[in-house]
């Protein structure tokens, strides 16, 4: 595992669980549509699926409810109650993400977003949590042929910096997102918090810290290693 990093022209981040604390959103979001169909999820079921496919979600739940789940109305429940949550509550940003954007920008370091999230969803998480002016380049789930783990969204977003993806750092949090930035070319750096998953995920990632905040430690001191975009 390098300790260092390697040349690069732009950076793309992930957002949910990367750049905002949306996750818990979802959380509840599940846990409340569980309750009032009489199902309490299991502790530490529903942060297992982040990063999945949806249709991969959907498969998890209903095993987890057995015969007669009707995905169609859990979803439906999850989102009213998604919806709700988020205006009451806003979404939290992730410690040492505006301090990491601000470095970006005095640097000169290009950089976009590119969410599995749909964009309703994306641009409403960004702009509850005060972001939504910070990413002037975003891409989203609904504007890409395939969502993550394959490379589309990746590949879109270093497109719209004007760079190969393989001159791209890409910040992920989940094994989902590793594996996009991994066929995408670029090369892969987990930012993940919890020990345990950190731990798990790490052979898939080329650079591996705890936070937003130790990373930037890092990007302060390997100018050197930030190259211009080819001509």
């Amino acid at each position: 595992m390098a300790n260092f990093l390697p040349d690069f022209s732009g950076v793309l981040l992930d957002m949910d669980g990367l750049v905002l604390d949306s996750e818990v959103s979802y959380v509840r979001a599940w846990e409340n549509a569980a309750l009032e169909l009489g199902h309490p999820l299991e502790p530490g079921f529903a942060r297992s699926l982040f990063g999945r496919h949806a249709g991969d979600v959907a498969f998890e739940f209903k095993k987890f409810f057995g015969p007669g789940f009707d995905a169609e109305v859990f979803f439906r429940l999850a989102e009213r109650h998604w919806f709700k949550g988020i205006e009451e509550n806003g979404v939290a940003p992730m410690p040492g993400i505006t301090q990491l954007l601000s470095c970006l920008q005095e640097r000169g370091i290009p950089y976009a977003l590119a969410t599995n999230s749909d964009r309703p969803y994306a641009d409403l998480c960004l702009e509850r949590s005060g972001l939504l002016t910070a990413f002037p380049l975003t891409i989203a789930r609904d504007e890409v042929k395939r969502g993550k783990p394959e490379p589309d969204l990746f590949l879109g977003a270093a497109k719209l910096l004007g760079l190969p993806a393989s001159n791209c750092l890409v910040l992920e949090d989940s094994e989902t997102g590793l594996d996009a930035a991994k066929a995408s070319g670029a090369v892969a750096v987990l930012i993940q918090r919890q020990d345990q998953l950190r731990d798990k995920l790490s052979p898939k990632a080329h650079l591996v810290f705890s936070d937003l905040v130790a990373f930037r430690s890092v990007l302060v001191q390997s100018g050197p290693h930030f190259r211009n975009a080819p001509p």
